[in-house]
């Protein structure tokens, strides 16, 4: 190996250092580019310079056309390859050793790399499939405990609207890189959700402790306090706009909704065989531990279900969550048209509460208004109670001089007021 310390293979510059050595090779560092290289150059560059002159070091000749490279000589502390890139132009010398076939790589491009490097980034590119596959596992683990949580719930007797929406969080939180097989994941997942309530985060913390629970686990959740809110109240014109708006199925739909203040799902769980057509009763069949009920509905909403097609045993036949897809599309384009905002916030349950305040409007009955409802619970039903301040409230006059006129205004919500026999009329009255 020469003592003398030789010019840096880039700019020929002879300030260089001698930088320790790697298995008994010495390394150097120019001072004034930066470039690192050894004497036995195990290394391979690709060095774009002009070779205006005979070098010393690398024992370079000149070259027309063909670039040539001379074997190592005795005194040159490189090897060379001979003839390893005959197209390459005359100005650009090549330092490497054995190369085959030499691509445009930039000027700093390393063709190849130590060997010390390469099992190093071998053993990385192995610690990397590793990691993959145990990542790949675990995900696999986790889709297969949520379809057996969502068996276990099935088993339980929970309905299919109760075990989708606790599926679909679960998938979420996993979605957003959420382990839940690590509680702490679980609980740092949960709090990065900022878009979030605290309704939904504690809806969040319940299901994955039903989660646990299956699993025979425990562990300590973080508190949410749900914050209440009153629903929102439209007025009836708002959605006897939608209505109008929406297709033949979808209106019919929201008609039924709003005359009976069902939910969505026992609305579409509806058949031919509970409507009584001849004396305009419906029958609903309950949902979520809910009372049966019946209604008596207008005569508008039977003309709207006969001109339904009878395609199958129930009324609706498509899934909910495509008769709700519909109608959110239906909703934004109607409330584009109006210019009224009000209406995005309009959902199927907001048809519930309107018509339970109005129930309790009309009547000032609260067990009536949770016999309509179908509630078990009173506490579920004094909401609504709320909603309205009766000395605020504006009306809508409407004058029966007929019985069929009286009996119309009834169907249509109106209540009787006050009668005025000489002129033999009926005044009726109903809330904006």
């Amino acid at each position: 190996m020469s003592l003398e310390v030789p010019q840096c293979l880039r700019c020929n510059s002879s300030k260089v250092w001698r930088n320790g050595h790697a298995k008994g090779v010495q390394r150097y560092l120019c001072s004034n580019c930066g470039y690192e290289f050894t004497d036995l150059q195990v290394e391979r560059h690709v060095l774009r310079k002009s070779v205006k002159s005979f070098d010393p070091v690398l024992n370079l000749p000149k070259s027309n056309g063909r670039l040539s490279i001379q074997d190592r000589t005795k005194d040159s502390p490189l090897p060379f390859s001979e003839d390893v890139c005959p197209q390459f132009p005359s100005n650009v010398s090549i330092v490497g050793k054995s190369l085959n076939g030499l691509r445009s790589y930039g000027r700093h491009v390393r063709v190849s790399a130590r060997e010390r490097r390469v099992k190093n980034l071998d053993s990385y590119k192995e610690i990397q499939k590793t990691v993959a596959k145990a990542e790949d596992a675990t995900l696999a683990d986790i889709k297969g405990k949520i379809v057996e949580f969502a068996w276990h719930m099935k088993r339980e007797g929970l309905k299919d609207t109760t075990i989708e929406p606790r599926i679909r969080l679960l998938k979420v939180l996993v979605k957003r890189g959420v382990n839940l097989l690590d509680p702490e994941s679980v609980k740092d997942g949960i709090a990065r959700q900022e878009t979030w309530c605290e309704g939904r985060k504690e809806s969040a913390v319940s299901v994955y402790t039903s989660f646990l629970e299956m699993l025979g686990l425990k562990w300590d959740p973080p508190t949410y306090k749900r914050i209440k809110k009153l629903p929102f109240i439209p007025t009836e014109n708002e959605l006897d706009q939608l209505i109008a708006g929406c297709g033949r199925k979808t209106a019919t739909f929201l008609q039924m909704l709003k005359e009976t203040g069902a939910r969505c799902g026992e609305v579409w769980g509806l058949r031919w065989t509970d409507i009584d057509f001849q004396n305009g009763i419906v029958t609903i069949t309950p949902e979520k531990g809910s009372e049966p009920r019946q209604f008596k509905v207008s005569g508008k909403l039977i003309a709207m279900l006969n001109a339904l097609p009878r395609e199958d045993v129930r009324i609706w036949k498509a899934k909910l969550k495509t008769i709700q897809r519909t109608y959110q599309y239906a909703r934004a384009r109607i409330a584009e048209v109006t210019k009224n905002p009000r209406l995005r916030r309009i959902s199927f349950h907001t048809f519930r509460h309107w018509k339970a305040t109005m129930e309790y409007h009309k009547t000032k009955d609260i067990l009536h208004v949770m016999r309509m409802l179908g509630h078990r619970n009173i506490n579920n039903t004094l909401k609504y109670t709320q909603l309205i301040k009766t000395e605020d409230d504006e009306f809508i006059s409407k004058v029966a001089k007929t019985v069929e006129e009286a009996c119309a205004l009834v169907e249509l919500g109106y209540e009787y007021v006050t009668e005025f026999k000489q002129e033999g009329i009926k005044i009726f009255r109903k809330r904006k």
